[in-house]
């Protein structure tokens, strides 16, 4: 996964990317808009008791370093919170910094929009006049547990690489990603719920691995599935 600071260098190149356009074309900065942010993971009708939760928080960035918390609420056993927060904002000429907004919360999908239309901005925020809604909802997390079991002689010092492929949690997305293991070794991944497949990689034309490879594997929230490569290698 990317840290945060990687995340923060990501959006600011973006910013940088687009300084040459200026905002809104040659027309230099944007009258203000009105924006609406609303986040929610499950349904928050009626609106639910704060107890003991994920603490989701709205946070402003004006720099790698620099950052203000605008509204948090906290969720409840369901998983379920409201969070909205209205703002006025202004797309800055080229020389002024861009700003951009993150919702977060511990065990929760991460999202971000930064004040331009870029690609990688989810979701986006336009320049016009016109009232927007930030819909900066949030799924909870799964994990996938993966285990590598290895006999015989001779094994790949090496180890192996499981290559999972599916939608990762913001800022990656639809990708494949590989994840070095040992011979019997065990790695616990923070995925979205969703389906993935998953193939064992990198394994020494001696070794056999047992049954489907590459397989596929269910991720639910909040829960952790288990899934083992067992590997036989022979002289």
């Amino acid at each position: 996964m990317l840290t945060r600071s990687a995340r923060c260098r990501k959006l600011l190149w973006g910013l940088a990317s687009l300084a040459a356009l200026g905002c809104g074309g040659d027309q230099g900065p944007h009258p203000s808009l009105r924006l609406s942010i609303l986040g929610h993971v499950l349904s928050a009708e009626p609106a639910p008791v704060p107890v003991a939760g994920a603490t989701v928080a709205l946070r402003e960035f004006q720099g790698l370093e620099s950052s203000r918390i605008l509204v948090q609420t906290t969720t409840d056993q369901a998983g379920a919170y409201q969070l909205t927060y209205i703002f006025t904002s202004i797309c800055k000429a080229p020389d002024q910094p861009g700003f951009w907004i993150e919702a977060a919360a511990e065990r929760y999908e991460m999202k971000s929009t930064i004040s331009f239309d870029v690609p990688f901005s989810d979701p986006p925020v336009y320049c016009t006049n016109d009232p927007q809604t930030i819909d900066l909802s949030l799924q909870p997390l799964g994990w996938l547990r993966v285990l590598t079991g290895t006999t015989g002689s001779p094994q790949d010092p090496d180890g192996y690489a499981p290559v999972l492929t599916g939608k990762f949690p913001y800022p990656l997305g639809e990708m494949s990603l590989a994840y070095p293991m040992g011979a019997n070794d065990e790695q616990v991944i923070e995925l979205l719920p969703g389906q993935f497949s998953l193939e064992l990689t990198d394994v020494a034309g001696n070794c056999t691995v047992a049954g489907d490879n590459p397989r596929t594997v269910v991720v639910a929230a909040r829960d952790t599935a288990v899934t083992a490569f067992q590997v036989t290698c022979a002289p």
